[in-house]
């Protein structure tokens, strides 16, 4: 796990809820709220400065924080080949259970497919 980052403090996120949402919080809801944001942050920022220090920059420049959030933040579909890659890095009993997923939903597909054919 990340290191923490101090970037965000709970007592700004339980004001923030009790200011802008007119809400209580939960001491542990705050903590969990910002270990997690916190993993997060801390990975954009360095793949920011990996992006950087790859084009032998010595400053994080906007083009590198905004590929950094796309890759971490923004959600998009992954290509096959992405996809493939992320799926293969399961054990093999999750592969096995992943495998048999993909197999009866397309079975079920198929099926449905066939029925409107038919008609």
């Amino acid at each position: 796990m990340a290191a923490k980052t101090g970037i965000v403090k709970p007592t700004t996120v339980k004001a923030y809820i009790t200011t802008a949402k007119k809400m209580r919080s939960q001491a542990s809801a705050v903590k969990k709220f910002i270990d997690d944001f916190d993993v997060v942050v801390e990975a954009v920022i360095v793949e920011a400065v990996r992006l950087a220090t790859a084009a032998k920059r010595t400053t994080v420049m906007k083009a590198d924080m905004a590929a950094a959030i796309e890759k971490y933040l923004k959600k998009t579909d992954l290509t096959s080949d992405q996809t493939a890659a992320a799926v293969i890095k399961h054990n093999p009993t999750d592969l096995g259970k992943i495998s048999k997923t993909i197999l009866e939903w397309i079975a079920a597909h198929e099926a449905a497919g066939t029925k409107r054919k038919r008609k």
